[in-house]
Formats: C-alpha cells, sequence, structure tokens
C-alpha cells in the first residue's frame, strides 16, 4: 500500500539522516581532539617541544620608527563600508590611530553608502585626519556592482606600490598595535599570502539571539581556523581584520563578485596558487554581532549561500590544481560537503522535520541516541569555547535548529544559482560598539518584522507534533525535545528575539548615554517564508 511504501521510504531517510548526523558530530569532535594537541603540542618532548605552530614562520623585526621610518613597508587599509552610519567613523579613527609612519600608510574609505548622512559623517572624519597629516580618502563609486569586491577590485589600481593591504569591515576596532603583529608574517615569509586574526565580540551578553551568536563564531574562530591552520589544511580569510599581500591578491586572480563569498573564495584560490596563511589566535580584533534578527537573518542566508555558489564554481579548479589527491578529497567532501552543506540538512532535514514525521508513524525507528547523545556531543564540543558557554547549550541547540529554514534555503539557493542566490545584503548594527552616543535615529537599511511565515508554520507543525506524541503515542522522550525545539521555533516566527522583544536582555548602560534605536519603533512588516 501507499503507506507501506511511505514508511519505508520515511525509514531510508531517517538513516540517511542519522548517518549525516554521525559525520557532522565527528567532524565537530575531532577538531575538538586535534585543538587540544595543537594548543598543548609545545608542551610535548621532541622536535616541536616549545613551539607552538605560528612558531613555524618567521616573525621580521621592524625597523627602528624614530630612525627610519622611510624603510617601514607600505601598507594600504581598505574600509569597505555601505550606509553604516552607526559605526562609520568609529573605524576610521581606530584605523588612523594604528601605530605606523603616516608616509607609509594610505587609509581608503570604499564608501558605497547611498544615505546622505552616512556620507557627510564619512567626509567629516576624513577631513579630520587629513587635517591632522594621515593620508586618508574616501572613495566612491557611481553604482555597487559587484558589492564589496566590486568595491575593492576597482580600488586595487590605486595601492600599486603598496606592499600588503589590510581590510576592516565598518564594525570593527582594530588595536593600535594590529599592524605591528600582523605585517611582520608577512615580511618575514614571501610564500604567506595572508595573515587572519581572530574576532571577539563586543556585545555577546545583549540577547540570546546574540549569545547563540557568540557561542557559534568562538568556535570557528577559536577551534576550526585554528586546527586548520595549525595543520597546514585549507582556512579562509573571513573577510575583515586581516592583512593580504598585494602580490598575492593578484596572482590569484583578484577579487570577484562572483559569488556572496569574496573572501573564501580569494583565498581558496590563493591556496590553489600554493600561497600559505597564517591564523593568529592571540591577536585579537573586536566587532559587533547583529542584534537584529532581521539582519542576522540576511547575514547568515549570504553566509551559507555563498560556499555553495563558491563549491559549484571551484570544484573544477580543485581538481585541476597540484594539490595531494587527499587535500582534494578533504575540500570537496569535508570542508564543503560536511561543514559547508551537510550541518544545515541535518538541523532542518532531520532533527526539525524527519523526527516530528516519526512521531505520526510509530512503524519506523529514530535511535534515541542518534536525537540525543548526538547534539549533547555536538553542543558540548562547541559551547566549550565561550567561557560558560555550556549554561547556554540549550539556548544554542534550539536557535540553531530554528535557524535552519533560512540556512537550508540559502543553501539551495547557492547550490541551483537561484535568483536571491546573488543577494547581498549589509549586516546592519546599531552601534553598540560605538565610541559615540547613539543618536537614536534607525541606521538606514534596518528593518524588523512581525512575523516570519516559515519558522511560525514550522513551529505549528513541531507543536502539534509534540502534543500528538504526549497524548496519543505517549513519546514523552521526544516530545520533550520537539515541545522546546517548538517555542523556539515560535519565538523567531513572532520575532521574539530580538534586542527589545522578549527574549532580548539589555545590558545596563549609563545614564548618560544617548537612547539608542528601539527595534519596536521601527516599521515591522509581514514577511515571506524564506
Amino acid at each position: 500500500t501507499v503507506h507501506d511504501y511511505y514508511v519505508v521510504v520515511l525509514q531510508v531517510l531517517i538513516y540517511l539522516a542519522v548517518a549525516l548526523s554521525v559525520l557532522v558530530a565527528a567532524d565537530r569532535i575531532t577538531h575538538v581532539i586535534q585543538y587540544l594537541y595543537w594548543e598543548n603540542c609545545h608542551r610535548l618532548p621532541g622536535k616541536g617541544k616549545g613551539k607552538r605552530p605560528e612558531d613555524k614562520y618567521f616573525f621580521a623585526d621592524l625597523p627602528d620608527i624614530s630612525l627610519n621610518a622611510h624603510k617601514f613597508p607600505k601598507v594600504a587599509v581598505q574600509l569597505p563600508m555601505f550606509n553604516e552610519r552607526a559605526v562609520c567613523q568609529q573605524i576610521i579613527d581606530c584605523v588612523c590611530d594604528m601605530h605606523w609612519p603616516d608616509r607609509q600608510l594610505y587609509v581608503q574609505v570604499l564608501d558605497d553608502s547611498t544615505d546622505e548622512v552616512t556620507r557627510q559623517l564619512v567626509d567629516e572624519k576624513v577631513l579630520e585626519w587629513k587635517e591632522r597629516g594621515k593620508n586618508i580618502e574616501a572613495i566612491r563609486r557611481t553604482n555597487r556592482q559587484g558589492y564589496k569586491a566590486g568595491a575593492m577590485k576597482e580600488a586595487m589600481d590605486s595601492v600599486e606600490g603598496y606592499d600588503y593591504i589590510a581590510v576592516f569591515d565598518a564594525d570593527f576596532q582594530p588595536g593600535k598595535d594590529f599592524l605591528y603583529q600582523t605585517i611582520p608574517y608577512l615580511e618575514g615569509n614571501a610564500d604567506v599570502g595572508y595573515v587572519q586574526t581572530r574576532w571577539t565580540f563586543l556585545n555577546p551578553n545583549e540577547s540570546y539571539l546574540t549569545k547563540a551568536q557568540e557561542i557559534s563564531l568562538n568556535f570557528h574562530v577559536k577551534c576550526e581556523q585554528y586546527v586548520h591552520f595549525a595543520s597546514g589544511s585549507f582556512f579562509n580569510f573571513n573577510g575583515t581584520a586581516g592583512v593580504w599581500r598585494r602580490e598575492c591578491i593578484k596572482s590569484a586572480g583578484g577579487w570577484d563578485a562572483r559569488t556572496t563569498v569574496e573572501d573564501m573564495d580569494l583565498s581558496l584560490r590563493a591556496y590553489l596558487k600554493g600561497w600559505k596563511a597564517v591564523f593568529l589566535k592571540d591577536v585579537t580584533c573586536k566587532n559587533e554581532l547583529p542584534s537584529s534578527f532581521f539582519a542576522y537573518r540576511k547575514q547568515q542566508h549570504r553566509w551559507c549561500c555563498g560556499p555553495m555558489q563558491l563549491w559549484m564554481k571551484a570544484t573544477k579548479g580543485i581538481w585541476k590544481s597540484n594539490l595531494p589527491f587527499y587535500k582534494k578529497i578533504y575540500l570537496n567532501f569535508c570542508y564543503f560537503g560536511i561543514r559547508k552543506f551537510g550541518t544545515h540538512l541535518v538541523t532542518l532535514g532531520f532533527f526539525c522535520t524527519l523526527v516530528p514525521l516519526s512521531i505520526f508513524t510509530p512503524e519506523v525507528h529514530v535511535p534515541f541516541w542518534a536525537l540525543v547523545w548526538l547534539p549533547i556531543a555536538i553542543a558540548i564540543s562547541t559551547a566549550a569555547f565561550t567561557p560558560r558557554g555550556w549554561l547556554h547549550c540549550v539556548i544554542y541547540v534550539l536557535f540553531e535548529n530554528a535557524m535552519g529554514i533560512v540556512r537550508l534555503w540559502a543553501v539551495i539557493s547557492g547550490l541551483l544559482n537561484l535568483k536571491r542566490a546573488k543577494e547581498w545584503v549589509v549586516t546592519t548594527k546599531l552601534g553598540s560598539s560605538d565610541a559615540r552616543p547613539s543618536t537614536g535615529v534607525a541606521p538606514p537599511g534596518l528593518r524588523s518584522c512581525k512575523l516570519y511565515t516559515g519558522e511560525f508554520v514550522m513551529s505549528l507543525f513541531v507543536l502539534f507534533a509534540a502534543i500528538y506524541g504526549i497524548f496519543a503515542v505517549h513519546r514523552w522522550d521526544f516530545s520533550i525535545f520537539l515541545s522546546l525545539q517548538g517555542l523556539a521555533f515560535l519565538a523567531f516566527g513572532l520575532n521574539l528575539v530580538d534586542i527589545d522583544a522578549l527574549l532580548g536582555k539589555f545590558e545596563k548602560k549609563s545614564a548618560d548615554a544617548a537612547p539608542s534605536v528601539q527595534l519596536s519603533k521601527l516599521k515591522r512588516t509581514k514577511t515571506t517564508p524564506f
């Protein structure tokens, strides 16, 4: 009968999903084991005793700035931005405050802003630093073709003669000694194409949404990136808080807007060309997490769609490269297949779709360990890199699953190169990291919604499965998880995760600080499922 065929198909899909879940969990746990090894390898007896992974690279001495400032390498700093009113002046201040001889430093504000207030703020700050002797310029285009990659590509002709190019997004805050800590690795190692530093976060406790982001990103920057660097495998440039060798950019083909992850694209092409990269986990750069759910969705769509676009476009180049065969397998199967594709398929496809469906079909079997112990292993191994992160493990897992609709749709868009795959929306920040008080005016482009249809419909489905499991088939083990997950979808669907909503958690601010923009005062609309 049709029902019998349905049961067979559902059972097969569940076993396939469980197998993929095991691969995802194994990949995550393997990263943690490797991290523990590389973090402690300098304590082990033998040839590498006393050496950290970055110690394999020579840290060149810079000239005495008081005697030989003219011998410093020439560095260009590029600040791509678009309508980032709340933070545009802050990044200019941070960069111009960095220690480096004025004559050897050139700051480019690549301002594609259409907002007149933002353009005026940028011009004011550029003029201020010009009058103070800095070589700084605001560069504007007549269109946004290619978005961030397009802006940096067009600016390449104007940095001829500069050895290195540092890149910072507008919400980042590099320290004054940033160049002193990064440039020596490029100066001392001719085969190093770029240096990436570790992100830290200014507002992780602003809401449960920002806390979940912190846990996820801390695992990426503290564990994944570090392990990939230490083991000599590919790790991508994170798009900001790093320095490129200009010659590396040129030899790898330059910035390309063919995907929404121009940073990963360029770093992969550089890797295939034989360039090496250095990740400095002890050199940090502060930045702001998006506290608006609308902005976070747009960011995650870009971050999940872009790798799939790149996978489709770069696969042929990977197989044709001179990399060892096992590294080609690693890039295609582990890096793209499991981490960039499989993870998102598991969160929505298995935990939020197949498990609820199994409640209505008692004939199928879902291994209890796959529903409970695998997520626990993934959550603990991820949260271990955030101080007291274990306290937020449950929130992290529920929120990650609830973001599955956005991420899986982005993955599909990237694989099929749909129209939305080409969408590049700047992640709007509220300026909680700004040194100046907020103006109380909503940054341009910041929106919020009163209802996200996809998450709301999914919450009804998952909650109905939970209730059915309790009262009809007495599946309390699955129903507890489904109840919590359904409530998480409901919170996302009704937008209860913004900083001023039910699950928002404000940090105390001084009484004399100007009021920041409250999302509840913004225009709220209904949005489509995706």
